[in-house]
């Protein structure tokens, strides 16, 4: 088993380090000169539920990275997708695995650009990170803060099923029905793009705060219940059965706690988080276009109410000074009709 890991931020050197440890071979596609710099002299320590250190095993090239490996693995932001998947296209060869290892909608991504040649691949992707970890600023030391023990995933075609190597990182692995069940199953980044938004004068001003410290209210949570709450009647709307936001915290503790106020105040996994200090920051780049703007998509095809979502989307986007464009359309694969013709094809 051979794995190319696209992305060079904090989760994939999580992978990385894993894999290593489970005596994957591996290799990294490392484009910015400062981490190629500091990789090539120096191991990564690792920290934290996970305890060592290794050398970066490192590609400088996509073609490198890919002719490598079985299965490739996109550990970029959800933002960057298109441009990783454009740039990953030429390398590709029939039979081989693109895993998004945090799905945020990259399966149906990668079906717009690859088209009928999708059907000689398999494209899978996770339901969530299966790694909770923060790279130093140095990029020498890696914080491993959790390591999930349950993974979800979904995959189409029948070339490679990413299912044995997810099994070397957590012991209960199931597979699910659509990439639309994995990506709707994530419900964080709903918290992310809020608690930014709640917090929002506050980075523009370069404050040093904690997310979920004094901050963080029962207003705020309550917010983001109901955003949940709109996102599972999407997904019913849909015939997909998800976990709250509520269980999926609590699925994180050995206290279960009654309401998303409680399960994240006094939660280790997230004490002392600190809130971003830019508006660059992945919560509103990523999460609001990618994980609250498909919600409201989705909301929008399947006629489901969603007026938390639709005004947090509307009004982050005109504080943003950046009109709202729809991130899914009906020509996209996404649950119904249009998803089933793409699942017969790639198992053809």
């Amino acid at each position: 088993m051979r794995v190319s890991i696209i992305g060079a931020g904090a989760m994939a050197l999580a992978a990385a380090s894993y894999l290593k440890l489970k005596d994957v071979s591996s290799l990294v596609y490392v484009r910015s000169e400062k981490k190629l710099a500091a990789w090539s002299t120096k191991p990564v320590r690792v920290t934290g539920v996970m305890e060592s250190s290794f050398y970066v095993p490192m590609a400088k090239t996509m073609k490198e990275a890919v002719n490598y490996s079985d299965t490739v693995i996109i550990c970029t932001r959800a933002g960057d997708y298109e441009d990783v998947i454009n740039e990953l296209l030429p390398c590709l060869r029939k039979g081989q695995c693109i895993l998004f290892l945090n799905g945020c909608w990259g399966a149906v991504k990668t079906y717009r650009l690859l088209k009928e040649d999708a059907k000689y691949l398999t494209i899978a992707e996770t339901a969530g990170s299966p790694f909770v970890a923060s790279l130093s600023e140095d990029f020498l030391t890696l914080e491993m803060k959790g390591i999930r023990t349950e993974i979800g995933y979904s995959a189409l075609g029948t070339s490679k099923d990413p299912g044995e190597l997810l099994h070397t990182i957590a012991p209960r692995v199931s597979r699910i029905s659509s990439p639309v069940s994995t990506s709707l199953s994530q419900a964080m980044p709903i918290v992310n793009a809020a608690s930014a938004f709640f917090n929002i004068s506050r980075i523009e001003n370069g404050e040093d705060f904690e997310l979920f410290g004094p901050s963080f209210t029962s207003r705020a949570a309550d917010y983001m219940e109901h955003c949940d709450k709109e996102r599972l009647a999407v997904g019913k709307a849909l015939g997909l059965e998800l976990y709250s936001l509520l269980e999926t915290v609590n699925s994180q503790r050995s206290e279960k706690k009654a309401t998303l106020y409680e399960a994240f105040k006094n939660n280790a996994l997230y004490d002392g988080l600190k809130g971003p200090v830019s508006l660059s920051d992945r919560s509103l780049s990523e999460d609001l276009p990618c994980g609250l703007g498909s919600l409201l998509d989705l909301a929008d095809m399947m006629h489901v109410p969603a007026p938390y979502i639709t005004a947090m989307v509307d009004t982050a986007s005109l504080y943003m000074g950046k009109p709202y464009e729809p991130f899914l359309t009906v020509q996209d694969p996404v649950s119904y009709t249009h998803l089933r013709a793409h699942e017969t094809l790639m198992n053809l």
